[in-house]
């Protein structure tokens, strides 16, 4: 029977040298359980998420393929209202906010690939809110922008312009 050597160890080198010891020994439940907590955190979201949640997400990954086709897109808009102006307000608004582009589900990489969509164009985009006159055509702008990008109107409106221009349309605040 072989006998373990006893190394008597310094204060210095007993403080750092348990580490590499634990290491040494268990790295293999470490490493298992650095690359499977986000597959099992992933497993118990998707698992734990409740019937609405999953409605919705599904709503909005039919939005998502819809708005690929011209044609599906005006189905679409066309549930909401069958009102072209309402259409073309939304459409411009996404368009001079830049949010056209970068939508819900864009990459990552679209501010560089499509640098417009960095910008906003503050005065074009209060003459599209002033179109607007009547406010029960707001909820359908609203909805027609949502359609369009997935995106909040009035959070977009809030995020891109200043609280000056954002008074110049009362309509919308």
């Amino acid at each position: 029977m072989a006998q373990r050597e006893i190394t008597n160890r310094t204060k210095s080198q007993a403080d750092t040298v348990w580490l590499f010891d634990f290491l040494q020994k268990y790295w293999i439940i470490i490493t298992g359980i650095i690359l499977c907590y986000p597959l099992l955190k992933k497993w118990y979201e998707k698992f734990t998420q409740d019937a609405q949640e999953r409605q919705l997400e599904m709503a909005e990954n039919d939005l998502k393929i819809a708005m690929a086709n011209p044609i599906t897109k005006e189905i679409e808009l066309t549930k909401i209202t069958p009102r072209k102006d309402v259409h073309n307000i939304a459409e411009s608004l996404a368009v001079w906010l830049g949010t056209n582009k970068q939508t819900k589900d864009a990459p990552w990489y679209t501010w560089i690939t499509e640098p417009m969509s960095n910008f906003e164009n503050e005065r074009e985009t209060i003459n599209e809110l002033l179109k607007v006159k009547n406010p029960t055509t707001v909820p359908l702008v609203i909805g027609c922008y949502y359609v369009i990008t997935r995106r909040n109107l009035k959070a977009d409106l809030k995020k891109y312009l200043s609280t000056s221009d954002l008074k110049k349309a009362p309509l919308f605040n």
